[in-house]
């Protein structure tokens, strides 16, 4: 199918389904979404530096956590789920 032809087609698709504006505010943040620029991140890169460094030393054992087991207890103990 031509870009032209689907184009045709998508906006007769989207015309029969979307009859409200609250869907058209859905499908303009799903466009926004697609078309934003993955180059640019809302995370700084200092945080992904610290969590780089946070993990090299919990790989080298130079830091302590918790098991999974564990984590879970004190969520369940604090927040009951």
């Amino acid at each position: 199918m031509e870009v032209k032809e689907l184009r045709r087609k998508l906006i007769s698709d989207f015309g029969k389904f979307i009859d409200d504006d609250s869907k058209l505010e859905i499908l303009e943040s799903v466009f926004d979404a697609i078309k934003h620029d993955e180059k640019e991140s809302v995370i700084p890169n200092t945080h992904y530096d610290l969590v780089a460094e946070e993990r090299e030393k919990y790989l080298s054992g130079n830091i302590e956590a918790d098991s999974w087991e564990e984590t879970e207890k004190r969520l369940n103990a604090k927040y009951g789920f």
